[in-house]
């Protein structure tokens, strides 16, 4: 007997077995990061050599294997297996572009088990183990892995942005605010090599940045909150990427940005972009709920960009979404 249909279910079916699966598919990409299987599978492997490798038993190295071809991280062809070559940069431990350490730190940060939840929505106070989003200990712990994160998948974005603002051949001065890594400063530097970067976050951060930069003299570092410190003057542009969410009082930050720019320059906004009931996109809401359940909405709500821009008497404010990897961003301008 033949059957004139090839499919079952309806999508709620097929969305709520995929997320079923959906945490086994990092398990198991974790398990290879830590065990550097994808070093290993640089080259074409058999079942035999993994094992051998590895100590592990043949016939469990198989499962292993076929797991991590069934998700794509790696590829067989007549019984041997290699990394795909999608992933070779971002799972090699020693490439520059690796991911592999972001990504088991970011997994401590954003994964949360359902007796966590369950236990957060039940207390009534504020739960606090360990540095939070909002401590700079713990951007201290970050600071390498967010490296790794400008360099392989954030930077080519911003870059791309930057070097198509219509003011981009007059920029002479830049301040990264709160930028989190030395980074981006080195790659502006790279496309424009008379250009000046200022740098301001945190002093932890700060004195680790210094570090990295301290025989470029095209590279100032300032420390401080941006809350209460000064962010300098003379800027042509000031970028901030995912961290105006610390501002105490928006529109008071974005005047003091406004304040330090020249007259003309221009002020660039990169955070991630929520909808106006704050549901979507899932990546932003999902992947801070741990976070946000100790310590309450961290996202920019929609719009409250543009409105302190307008407050901090900026012009011509443009918005625009840019879709990436890490979800969607919003891309919002405003003329001082």
């Amino acid at each position: 007997m033949l059957f004139n249909k090839s499919s079952f279910g309806d999508d709620a079916q097929f969305f709520l077995f995929d997320t079923l699966v959906a945490p086994l598919r990092w398990e198991i990409l974790s398990a290879g990061i830590k065990l550097k299987i994808f070093d290993y599978l640089q080259g074409a492997r058999t079942v035999k050599d993994v094992a051998l490798h590895f100590d592990f038993l043949e016939s469990r190295a198989e499962l292993f294997l076929n797991s991590m071809v069934s998700i794509g991280l790696i590829n067989k062809f007549k019984g041997k297996y290699q990394i795909s070559s999608s992933y070779r940069s971002l799972l090699t431990s020693g490439s520059d572009s690796s991911l592999c350490g972001l990504l088991q730190h970011l997994s401590q940060i954003k994964h949360v088990s359902e007796s966590e939840i369950i236990d957060l929505l039940s207390s009534k106070h504020q739960k606090k183990n360990g540095p939070t989003m909002k401590d700079p200990e713990f951007w201290n712990d970050m600071i390498e892995g967010l490296r790794l994160f400008h360099l392989s998948v954030r930077n080519p974005i911003v870059l791309d942005v930057l070097m198509s603002q219509p003011n981009w051949s007059d920029v002479n001065h830049i301040l990264d605010l709160g930028a989190g890594s030395e980074q981006l400063a080195i790659d502006l530097l790279s496309v424009k090599p008379d250009l000046k970067v200022t740098i301001f976050d945190l002093p932890g951060i700060a004195s680790l940045i210094k570090k990295q930069v301290f025989q470029k003299a095209q590279i100032n570092v300032l420390e401080g909150d941006m809350n209460t410190a000064s962010l300098g003057s003379g800027y042509d542009l000031v970028f901030a990427s995912m961290v105006l969410y610390y501002a105490d009082d928006l529109t008071h930050t974005l005047e003091k940005i406004r304040q330090s720019l020249n007259p003309g320059g221009m002020f660039l906004s990169f955070h991630e972009k929520l909808n106006s009931e704050r549901t979507s996109p899932e990546f932003h809401i999902v992947g801070r709920i741990h976070a946000e359940l100790k310590l309450g909405p961290l996202s920019l709500s929609a719009g409250s960009v543009e409105k302190a821009l307008a407050e901090a008497c900026f012009k011509d404010i443009f918005t625009q979404v840019l879709k990436t990897p890490f979800g969607d961003i919003e891309l919002v301008s405003g003329i001082a």
